[in-house]
């Protein structure tokens, strides 16, 4: 399993966009949404148990977007649950890492992962790996992938499977090659097509190759307009099934605070 995640503020035209290639080795997978009155996600898969639960990317009425990727299997719970967490309750990227620092200083231990976190004006990631975790904060663009770049790992996931890292590695050189030229809204949907130098487990939309028959099944975009109300911003998911460079991106409106037909409306068009 292994995933793209990466989020991009654009101060021009107010807007921020929270994005994520989910790749799975099958076909067979259907989402399960997640809609209550203050938040909306996609929920995620434990990789260990296979069992749903959490949000593997989602947004809240506050304008905080999250999105997660996986790194090392573990026995501890999955980072989806603490995703929701952070969904559920955090009103910002600074208040979502407030609570991640809390819950992490309270010995609560996930599964190894990265959390993407974006709001008006910043973007961060937070780095997971047992009891360690590390922050980038940037005021515009970060990406991740299967791998650390800022926690000492690499020998661990290297002797794990090394094929698997090198090919996570080479996904987010290319993504921060792409993402540094985001000026606007319709490159953010280039980057999650893009085959770089060739389709396959090494590029941003990931292709099943021989020996390995992981892919990404489903692309998801998080727009938050905040040109009108930047405590109340305008949300629209966009989500794309199969390989992005083929698939048609669908685009839901989301309202907070939602009401039974708001979120029925919704669950209408996102499984047409």
């Amino acid at each position: 399993m292994s995933s793209f995640s990466g989020a991009v503020v654009l101060p021009d035209i107010k807007k921020t966009f929270l994005f994520k290639n989910r790749d799975l080795s099958g076909d067979a997978h259907k989402d399960e949404l997640f809609y209550d009155v203050d938040c909306f996600g996609i929920r995620g898969i434990n990789i260990v148990t296979g069992e749903h639960g959490g949000l593997a990317i989602g947004v809240n009425r506050h304008g905080l977007a999250v999105a997660n990727t996986h790194v090392r299997n573990t026995d501890d719970p999955s980072y989806h649950m603490l995703t929701e967490q952070i969904l559920m309750f955090a009103k910002d990227a600074e208040d979502g890492l407030a609570m991640t620092r809390d819950h992490l200083e309270k010995d609560k231990l996930y599964q190894w992962g990265n959390l993407v976190l974006a709001d008006s004006d910043s973007t961060l990631v937070i780095e997971l790996a047992g009891n360690d975790y590390a922050i980038e904060w940037s005021e515009r663009k970060v990406l991740r992938t299967s791998h650390h770049i800022m926690l000492d790992t690499e020998e661990v996931l290297r002797n794990e499977d090394s094929e698997r890292y090198d090919a996570s590695v080479k996904r987010v050189e290319r993504g921060y090659e792409l993402v540094r030229e985001i000026s606007n809204p319709q490159q953010v949907f280039e980057l999650l097509k893009d085959h770089g130098e060739q389709q396959g487990r090494a590029s941003l939309c990931k292709h099943a190759v021989e020996g390995n028959r992981t892919h990404t099944i489903m692309s998801y975009v998080i727009e938050l307009d905040y040109d009108t109300d930047a405590g109340k911003p305008k949300v629209v998911f966009h989500s794309a099934t199969g390989t992005p460079c083929t698939a048609e991106y669908r685009a839901i409106p989301l309202i907070f605070p939602a009401d039974e037909e708001i979120i029925k409306k919704a669950k209408e068009m996102y499984f047409k």
